[in-house]
Order: C-alpha cells, then structure tokens, then sequence
C-alpha cells in the first residue's frame, strides 16, 4: 500500500508541474518508475541475501536497515520528519529494492540536487555510475546483483516547481539505461 500512496503523490506531483525539454522527460521517466516499481514481480531475493555492510542502510539492504533519517543513522524505514520526506517504496525478498524522497528545502532543488539526495550514500560501495544526465542517473553494483538479482540502480528526479516539492526515485533495475 506504501507504494502506491508515494506513486499517487509522485503523479500529482508531475501533473501538475508544466515546462518542456529535460523537464519533460524528467517527469515522464519519474512517472515510470514509480509505475514500473508497483508493478515489479521478477525479482525474488532471500532476505539473508541483503547487502548487510555495517552501517548501510540504502539500496539493496534490508527494509528494516534503510538509512531514512538521511543521517548515517539506520532506523525503521518510515517517512522522515522535515523537508526531505524518504520513504521505502519497494522490496524484493526483504530488501530494499526502490525509494523515494520529496523535498520542499529553500532555496529551491532542481532535478540535479535532488538526484544528489537518493545517490551515493544509499548505493552499495562498489557502484560505478553507468549514466548522468541533468535529472536522472544509472549506476551497475555487484553487490546489487547479488542481492536484488539485477545489477543496475537507476534514479529519476524532478526539481522543485511553482511551489511543488521536489521528487526523486531510485530502483533497482536490469537496464542500464535511463
């Protein structure tokens, strides 16, 4: 149910933001990634095989791991007080397989600031990143494919608009593409 909570908000979200270009594709392929992690269903990954590296909490640990205080600190994998609003919005066998953060900082976050918010600190140690674009960002881990079953992470972001949160999106994913 908590995903498709967090998905409604991400298409409202979208719709209600104008603009064209990278902005445009930027929405879209958000768009996508929510709807393609409700209805993910091939990955299935004993929770033992969670990456469980001492202090992290991000993609491909376990749910109860995830780093949602985005503070170096692990704790349940809730919805986080403040401007950046973290939430799990998939899993696969136990493990974090996507999230999801919105955030309404001032000054405002463009697409860029807000893929910083989802990437490194939440990706295993041996991530190289594949793909980067102004508003969405491929990595390939090892540890990933192991865990998850597939060795790619991609994240889509959207930057804050006339007065809408910013949103931004990391999956686990087969593609390497964004």
């Amino acid at each position: 149910m908590r995903s498709v909570v967090v998905a409604i908000g991400v298409t409202t979200l979208i719709a209600g933001c104008g603009g064209s270009g990278s902005a445009s594709r930027a929405r879209s392929a958000l768009a996508t990634t929510a709807r393609s992690t409700r209805a993910r269903a091939g990955i299935s990954a004993p929770s033992t095989s969670c990456i469980s590296t001492n202090g992290y909490g991000g993609l491909g640990a376990s749910e109860n791991a995830f780093d949602a205080n985005n503070d170096n600190s692990t704790g349940p994998a809730e919805p986080t007080p403040g401007g950046a609003w973290y939430e799990v919005t998939g899993t696969e066998g136990g493990c974090t397989a996507a999230f999801s953060v919105q955030d309404s900082a001032t000054p405002p976050l463009g697409a860029r600031e807000m893929l910083v918010l989802v990437s490194r600190a939440y990706l295993p140690s041996d991530a190289k990143q594949v793909v980067s674009t102004n508003s969405c960002a491929v990595w390939k881990s090892v540890a990933l494919g192991r865990a998850l079953g597939v060795p790619y992470a991609r994240a889509v972001a959207i930057g804050q608009v006339a007065g809408f949160p910013g949103a931004a999106q990391m999956q686990a994913t087969s593609q390497s593409t964004c």
